[in-house]
């Protein structure tokens, strides 16, 4: 069981007053002491304004906080065998290279230059760990590398189907530290890396697997050598450092851990010169007993101090001691049973990583070094992600019959409906603004889907010239950023949809291309998109719909996965427990936001599922989601069945959306209308988020809405 030092309790940490706010009362009082009297108006001035700028800064602690664990000698003495005897094993974890942490093709490079250069090392095994290497044609030439020097290797694969299942680190991340918050909290660009970095720990931890590849190395070599060593792969051992770690271990044989410190090299030919002379300053290796206890904990992920959090639970002092601990990292640690059981000393050189401004020893370059290895990281993951198959496929449309004649109700509606939008555009168009000219647009479109017709396709461009005229680039673009979110996302799907099945015949539509290029930036980077994404309402969820619809009809795949990402947090946001959504739009309409929230959240759960991605199951801990959240707003007119402040037929795509994905019918003594799905209202106000012909593609024998199944969780009158 994990100890604590006598002396050491750390104390809670609560948002603001046990980290920022002392910092900034001590710097305070520093200032009135310092400064004389008539400055202490302007030094009071200056200090509150430093306050407001960062009074968001993110909480943190530091592990020197504790008293230090002391050395001490093992009770239990290792009995070992002569000297002559004892017997090592050394593993060198080989991964993939990390652009620009690395120059492409460093691992390979060093790996040659060890197995070229590293001497044979007495009573010591050599084994390589192939660790998730991506590229399958980088694994290939390290293997035959390695089998043409005739040396061992153990093989950690890496596979796409078990990636693509990991998801993103949100329940266990400080919400207060959501994607869509951070330009407000005013933090260091390399402070807002750290905490992205925090959302991937489970992406992070499959595909570096630190800590899983050296936990393998420990469990591999326990019952094959009396020490392990498990070792980074870029870690060179010349004769002059082995013989001082052997020296080590043999005179100091009852520590079960020796802690190795390790020198970096900006030249991999200086370590062959006789003269070398070693600076080890950097982060240690640590070298194992076969009968040690403690392992490397693997939630720990490449970035955000693996092999760290090893020492800090032994107690080996050092500069991480000063590394900050903030919310979105693991919290730092108790000292383990076998906290101060070690012995340091010796040293084992790094090679070169092919950055030379990377690999100094100034604080500056270590800054410098985290935040390249943290974007490195990112950017490796982003493209794994992209490279993740996923359904291509139409997802608005049936494929089109053969003839009108097994026509459902509401096709047949929507072909009629179209013919006369396309009759009424021939001659002019009756409206200008911008969502009835996008209705036009999506339900010619939809028409276009189903039955290829010449009017349909002169309506799309008619619409199209009235949207968007060639002279008014500026107007255009007003048009966009004013245009309904939702009856946008729904065009923009139908006309993916079109262009898919090729039977989109519009000329205009690289101009809306660059249009929504332009739109894109706008969203992602202006100050107003960056207000909308921070809300906390529908707003917020209108926001990500809409960055995710124009960026997946721009084929920009990782622009849409970090929003669904960052709609997971909205989830946990907007809906408690119960289902009841928080917080709580006040005013007379607060029922035709709820609704209207709740269909932008099924609008964006089925964009979500063209990439894979699943948020009509995703839940908090507690089972807030957005099913429980339909349920409860649909017990709310359960309950309230009189209320006249919304139209009750709203209620319909919602419930059949919530049968269709969950398999559950529903129990509501409401009338809402025909029998029959495909009979019920088709078109609803644009001011709804209701898609034109929601209900298109159901049969004429789809279920009703009346069951015995009762609605959970009961709301009290």
């Amino acid at each position: 069981m994990p100890i604590k030092h006598p002396g050491f309790k750390q104390k809670p940490i609560t948002p603001g007053k046990d980290t920022f706010l002392i910092r900034w009362q001590n710097r305070r009082a520093f200032f009135i002491q310092k400064f004389k009297r008539k400055t202490l108006k302007y030094a009071g001035r200056l200090i509150n304004a430093i306050f407001h700028k960062h009074r968001h800064f993110p909480n943190f602690y530091f592990p020197n906080s504790r008293p230090p664990y002391p050395k001490t000698i093992p009770s239990n003495s290792y009995t070992s065998t002569s000297d002559n005897a004892q017997t090592f094993i050394l593993y060198r974890i080989i991964g993939n290279d990390l652009i620009p942490r690395h120059s492409a093709g460093q691992s390979y490079k060093n790996l040659e230059f060890i197995l070229q250069h590293e001497p044979p090392l007495e009573g010591c095994k050599k084994v390589f760990i192939l660790n998730r290497i991506v590229d399958p044609s980088e694994e290939t030439a390290i293997i035959k590398l390695l089998c043409n020097y005739k040396q061992s290797y153990l093989r950690i694969p890496f596979h796409w189907d078990e990636y693509k299942e990991i998801g993103w680190n949100i329940l266990d991340y400080p919400i207060n530290y959501a994607p869509y918050k951070l330009k407000d909290l005013c933090m260091r660009r390399d402070l807002e890396i750290q905490a992205e970095l925090g959302l991937y720990r489970h992406k992070n931890n499959y595909v570096m697997n630190n800590n899983g590849a050296r936990n393998l190395a420990l469990k591999d070599g326990k019952s094959k050598a009396d020490w392990i060593l498990p070792w980074d792969g870029n870690c060179f051992v010349s004769s002059k450092a082995w013989n001082a770690i052997k020296q080590q271990v043999l005179n100091h044989a009852t520590y079960p851990y020796h802690i190795i410190p390790m020198a970096r090299l900006l030249d991999n030919q200086s370590i062959l010169r006789e003269d070398f002379e070693p600076s080890p300053t950097e982060e240690p290796q640590v070298l194992f007993r076969s009968d040690s206890t403690e392992v490397f904990d693997s939630r720990f992920c490449y970035g955000r101090r693996p092999k760290v959090e090893f020492l800090w639970r032994l107690g080996v002092p050092g500069k991480w001691d000063d590394w900050a601990v903030f919310p979105w990292d693991l919290p730092c640690p108790d000292y383990s049973k076998d906290a101060g059981h070690y012995i340091q000393g010796a040293w084992v050189a790094r090679l070169f990583s092919g950055k030379p401004h990377l690999e100094r020893t100034d604080q500056q370059s270590s800054r410098e070094r985290g935040e390249t290895r943290s974007e490195a990281i990112l950017t490796m993951l982003d493209q794994l992600d992209n490279y993740t198959p996923n359904k291509n496929t139409p997802t608005t449309m049936p494929s089109e019959p053969n003839s009108t004649g097994n026509l459902s109700f509401s096709y047949l509606t929507l072909l009629s409906e179209a013919t006369q939008r396309a009759a009424r555009a021939q001659q002019k168009l009756q409206s200008n603004s911008t969502d009835c000219l996008l209705q036009d647009l999506v339900i010619a479109g939809l028409a276009q889907s189903h039955k290829v017709r010449p009017e349909f396709s002169r309506l799309i461009d008619d619409s199209l010239l009235k949207l968007f005229p060639d002279t008014q680039d500026k107007a255009n673009t007003r048009r966009l950023e004013t245009a309904n979110p939702s009856l946008l996302a729904h065009l923009l799907s139908t006309l993916k949809n079109l262009k898919q099945t090729h039977r989109l015949y519009s000329t205009r539509i690289q101009q809306l291309d660059d249009l929504l290029k332009r739109h894109l930036i706008w969203l992602t980077g202006s100050p107003c998109g960056q207000s909308m994404r921070s809300d906390l309402g529908y707003l917020g969820t209108q926001y990500d719909l809409q960055v995710a619809a124009v960026a997946l009809y721009l084929d920009q795949t990782q622009i849409v996965r970090k929003t669904l990402r960052d709609s997971r947090f909205r989830i946990l946001e907007q809906f408690d427990a119960s289902g009841k959504q928080q917080p709580k739009t006040k005013g007379k309409n607060s029922t035709h936001y709820e609704c209207l929230n709740l269909q932008l959240w099924i609008h964006l759960a089925e964009l979500a599922m063209t990439l894979d991605e699943n948020l009509w199951n995703f839940t908090a801990r507690d089972g807030a989601g957005v099913q429980q959240g339909i349920r409860w707003f649909l017990q709310k007119f359960e309950i309230h069945r009189n209320a006249k402040d919304i139209d009750k037929q709203r209620l319909l795509p919602i419930i059949n959306a919530y049968q269709k994905q969950y398999g559950e019918l529903l129990n509501l003594r409401i009338k809402l209308g025909p029998k029959h799905t495909p009979q019920y209202k088709s078109i609803f106000p644009i001011e709804t988020a209701i898609h034109p012909f929601w209900n298109l593609g159901y049969e004429e024998h789809s279920n009703s809405f009346t069951t015995t199944k009762k609605l959970t969780p009961e709301i009290p009158e």
